[in-house]
């Protein structure tokens, strides 16, 4: 039986189907708002299946900020132009202004691709923000037997926001950041400073989308998700005398476009896809750029124009469901590391109750 079990395994081949091997497709990754700070062009070019190398970056190419003015049968064009400041990077020292038009020309030797004119939309805005309480349920899997239940106490923190005929589409990327004190304790001597510290959690996997659903005309988005918090801050923490002191919630808001929506809602179907027979292909997800002198060849990416404003609000979540919530908004706006800590004197962006 072994030796019929060895023969079979032998005869096993791994069969690596023949595939064209198709030239580096341009592929763009572009953001423009009215916040320098949150702008970026990048160029790089696709690998074939096989290749497991890091993406060839396009350095030296043309990329410019078109404004179209006037009217369809005799625009004007005023372009802008960008400069690379990293291999592939490229920025702009204009910025968009909402309300006008705009669309991004990229020149790469002797090809122009250009994307479509899109109309940047007003300045963004939230109604309110709040907080619920909510049992998040889990399930973790160690080496030793099942999934086990997982359930985490605290409060999710929705926002409401007006929807018009102007903006009707939005996108929020979040990044919280755990304040935490320290007090030392001294049995003989005098008493030293305590320690401040600070530690960031950004917002990954799928894109967090708000706006008007199909035959919706409803006039406002209410109670949207945005993230969960919970009372036990202490798998964060490095040590349990560590004393968590509430939440900075920085949160960006991005006023998008009806296409720029449906962009990103089939990525977010792509990203989560798992292997089904339905599951979208990534062939189905569609940018907004075309090769002006050559219909044939192929660009993947998207000219993303947004409105931008960010929020920024302090959140004392206590310690259960029957504990109240300390919530205020944030007027200042300073640069906060991701992590770190001082003694005695707080930094300039510590908050409190």
């Amino acid at each position: 039986m072994a030796l019929f079990l060895f023969l079979l395994a032998s005869c096993e081949d791994i069969y690596k189907p023949d595939l064209e091997i198709v030239p580096g497709i341009l592929v763009v990754e572009s953001q423009l708002t009215n916040d320098p700070a949150k702008n970026f062009v990048r160029l790089s070019k696709s690998n074939d299946f096989y290749n497991t190398n890091q993406q060839e970056k396009i350095t030296g190419a043309r990329v410019d900020l078109v404004q179209v003015t006037g009217t369809n049968i005799r625009p004007i064009e005023t372009t802008y132009k960008s400069t690379e400041n990293s291999a592939g990077n490229y920025i702009f020292q204009n910025t968009p202004v909402p309300g006008n038009r705009y669309k991004l020309r990229i020149t790469v030797g002797n090809d122009i691709y250009e994307s479509n004119l899109e109309l940047m939309p007003p300045i963004p805005v939230i109604d309110s923000l709040y907080t619920r309480f909510k049992l998040e349920r889990s399930y973790r899997t160690d080496a030793s037997g099942p999934p086990t239940l997982v359930e985490t106490p605290g409060q999710e923190i929705y926002i409401d926001a007006p929807i018009t005929q102007a903006l009707q589409y939005y996108r929020f990327n979040w990044r919280t950041v755990l304040q935490w004190t320290y007090y030392p304790v001294v049995l003989n001597g005098p008493s030293q400073p305590s320690y401040l510290g600070w530690l960031s959690r950004y917002q990954d996997g799928l894109f967090n989308l708000a706006g008007n659903k199909q035959f919706s005309v409803s006039s406002r988005v209410t109670k949207h998700p945005i993230l969960s918090l919970p009372y036990n801050v202490e798998a964060y923490l490095d040590s349990s005398a560590q004393v968590g002191s509430g939440w900075i919630v920085i949160l960006d808001q991005f006023g998008v476009s009806k296409d720029s929506y449906i962009y990103h809602e089939n990525l977010n179907k792509q990203i989560s896809a798992e292997g089904n027979l339905f599951d979208p292909l990534l062939a189905q997800v569609f940018g907004n750029f075309r090769c002006k002198n050559d219909d044939s060849k192929m660009v993947l990416g998207y000219f993303d124009l947004n409105s931008y404003r960010q929020h920024r609000y302090f959140l004392n979540l206590g310690t259960n469901e029957k504990s109240k919530v300390v919530k205020h908004q944030i007027k200042m706006y300073p640069d906060i590391p991701d992590r770190g800590f001082v003694r005695g004197i707080p930094p300039v962006f510590w908050e409190t109750n």
